[in-house]
């Protein structure tokens, strides 16, 4: 059976197997099996992924459709995006952590390198395993380049490029609801140069919906939330809002919802408005605010200003929403770090945040093409080093921390870790 399940995508098997699973997995399933050849082989089946443990040196997580979600294989932790891409992430003693995507030939080896192992294994312990973890096995093994890449392929015409979503939410399944970025003139981003804004129609968006549903299949029970994209998508006008939230409710019923918006977009939003908000299920909604010095907001060509953020963000939290508010260490470079630090913290410290609220500490990376260097180098903004710029990370970390008094969660927001 095992070799009939490398030759290609063994869509019978699937189907026979998938009940079983869906019949037994709701509860954990655990077993080691030891053998001369492999040693110790350890299998845990939760209701949604099965993780699979080779002496304890080498794991890796599928999904329940069989798809791979993360490994750790000689000594890199890789996880694999549903867009077909693969990150790699490596931390060494007294080294910077190394983060890299994977390109497309490489990726399509250590998928290959993993169907291998788990071939291997699945050769060698198969007879002692239950029927449930046999199921398993079949599906993984059913899970091929070929597949890979017709998934991928698929991913291409259900979503433009997903660019960013917050650390918390990289479990979320994401609903393109908008694409773009209404305002996408901020000099330190690009993620969004490539399209223009839109705002999908009610029919559209659920169309959106079920073809997402269709291709995640059983895999959609490890999305832990929804996010919905892209970048300020809650600017939408509330009646048209109120539209697309019904659909999300409709096809994705009981979940909870998070989203990017603007400090422009949300002034436009009542205290009411935001309480609606709340009661379709938002429990989240993510402020750029960025710095807190107003000479660097300018530079970064942030819409509003950190003041309006304070309004927003109070008004938002009034309304039993939580809020997350994301810095960057680095913008305004050596030329303006004191008045960055100072103002970033002292306008965190006058939002009030609490229980449920968040603060990002993010690096500026600096775009070719956003305009940021250009600016800077007009204004004769000297950047910081990297070491400069570390410690204003651990600066600003530290300041987050006192500004909130142990309320909100602080913490670092690496956008090189995103994928999905």
């Amino acid at each position: 059976m095992w070799q009939g399940l490398r030759s290609g995508i063994a869509r019978e098997v699937i189907e026979k197997v998938r009940p079983l699973i869906d019949n037994q997995s709701r509860a954990p399933a655990a077993q080691v099996v030891t053998t001369p050849d492999l040693g110790s082989i350890y299998l845990n089946a939760q209701p949604w992924s099965l993780t699979i443990s080779d002496n304890m040196h080498t794991t890796f997580v599928f999904d329940r459709e069989g798809r791979p979600v993360s490994c750790f294989l000689g000594g890199g932790n890789y996880r694999f995006g549903l867009s077909g891409d693969v990150l790699l992430k490596v931390a060494a003693p007294q080294s910077p952590k190394l983060r890299r995507r994977l390109p497309a030939e490489e990726a399509a080896r250590l998928r290959a390198t993993v169907h291998a192992h788990v071939a291997r294994i699945a050769a060698g312990v198969a007879h002692a395993l239950s029927d449930e973890l046999r199921g398993w096995l079949d599906l993984i093994l059913a899970w091929d380049e070929a597949r890979a890449q017709a998934d991928r392929q698929l991913f291409q015409t259900i979503y433009k490029p997903v660019s960013i979503v917050p650390p918390d939410q990289y479990r979320a399944l994401v609903l393109q609801m908008t694409e773009g970025c209404s305002w996408n003139r901020c000099t330190f981003c690009s993620f969004y140069r490539d399209r223009r804004f839109r705002i999908k129609s009610p029919s559209d968006l659920r169309q959106h919906i079920r073809q997402i549903k269709a291709m995640l299949g059983r895999g959609i029970g490890l999305r832990r939330s929804v996010f919905l994209g892209d970048a300020n998508a809650l600017i939408v006008p509330q009646p048209r809002l109120r539209e697309l939230l019904e659909v999300v409710r409709d096809e994705l019923p009981g979940q909870d919802l998070y989203a990017f918006l603007d400090i422009f977009g949300a002034e436009q939003k009542t205290a009411e408005e935001y309480a609606e908000l709340r009661d379709y299920g938002v429990r989240r909604v993510y402020i750029g605010l960025e710095s807190g010095d107003e000479a660097v907001f300018g530079l970064l060509n942030k819409p509003g200003s950190p003041q309006q953020c304070v309004a927003m963000v109070e008004r938002i939290r009034a309304a039993g929403v939580q809020v997350g508010v994301i810095l960057l260490a680095g913008p305004g470079g050596a030329t303006l770090a004191r008045q960055h630090v100072a103002q970033s913290i002292t306008t965190l410290a006058a939002m009030g945040l609490g229980a449920g609220d968040m603060v990002y500490i993010s690096p500026l990376i600096v775009p070719d093409d956003g305009g940021y260097a250009e600016r800077a180098r007009e204004l004769r903004v000297e950047p910081l080093s990297q070491p400069a710029l570390d410690a204003q990370l651990v600066e600003l970390l530290a300041g987050a921390r006192a500004a909130v008094g142990g309320g909100a969660r602080v913490a670092l927001y690496h956008i090189e870790e995103w994928l999905y």
